[in-house]
């Protein structure tokens, strides 16, 4: 399939428009790697590209999570704001004659790897995205689509993180066992000691992030 260079350039500035901050597109199949329910043709047979949009999370409160034990309800703001994003994205493809699906968060793809493959940036040492312009500071969703798009040049490694080892000594959580992220030790910590704003309202742990020399330079 031939890739439609003008057609790339007019999604990426429609996604300007709307407020996505970050933007990349992805090879469909170089996410073979991965289990079968985790790779786009799940959701859309003849995907031919992967969009994957990022938000800057400038405020941390918009990364807050809601939730009311008693009624099973939880909202997760800056989700609910780049889903609104991915819909309008979804709406122009279609307008312009192509297939396009919204992923779901879960079961969803990996964004963090799609992110990666897409060429936005490395996975560093703290298992989240690096942005060059945001850091980790960054909120990710996707959307397949059968639009013949230019993919990205994927990122393997992190040049940030090649002599660095800030996010490892300032985790409040020791999750980095013999310098690599443990995710369950993260978690645990992180259930215990998220920031409550409201009764039913938390922040999680963003020390890690916060830390980043790259995400430094945009926080505040």
């Amino acid at each position: 399939m031939v890739r439609n260079q003008k057609l790339t350039e007019d999604v990426k500035k429609y996604c300007e428009k709307v407020g996505v901050d970050v933007v990349g597109i992805a090879n469909p199949s170089l996410f073979n790697r991965f289990p079968e329910g985790f790779r786009p043709q799940a959701y859309l047979d003849d995907t031919t590209a992967v969009i994957i949009i990022g938000f800057h999370l400038y405020d941390l409160v918009l990364d807050a999570w809601n939730y009311k034990e008693d009624s099973n309800k939880s909202y997760q703001f800056a989700d609910s704001i780049i889903e609104n994003f991915c819909h309008k994205i979804k709406k122009y493809l279609l307008k312009n004659g192509f297939k396009a699906e919204v992923i779901s968060y879960k079961p969803g793809l990996f964004l963090k790897d799609s992110a990666a493959l897409a060429g936005i940036g490395p996975i560093g040492k703290n298992n989240l995205l690096i942005t060059p312009t945001y850091g980790s500071q960054v909120r990710l969703r996707a959307i397949v689509t059968n639009a013949p798009l230019t993919y990205g040049e994927p990122i393997q490694e992190s040049k940030y993180c090649k002599n660095c080892n800030i996010c490892i000594k300032a985790c409040p959580a020791n999750a980095f066992i013999n310098g690599k992220y443990t995710k369950s030790i993260c978690d645990e910590w992180a259930r215990s000691n998220w920031e409550r704003i409201s009764p039913h309202t938390v922040i999680w742990c963003n020390t890690c992030i916060e830390v980043c020399p790259v995400t430094k330079k945009k926080i505040g």
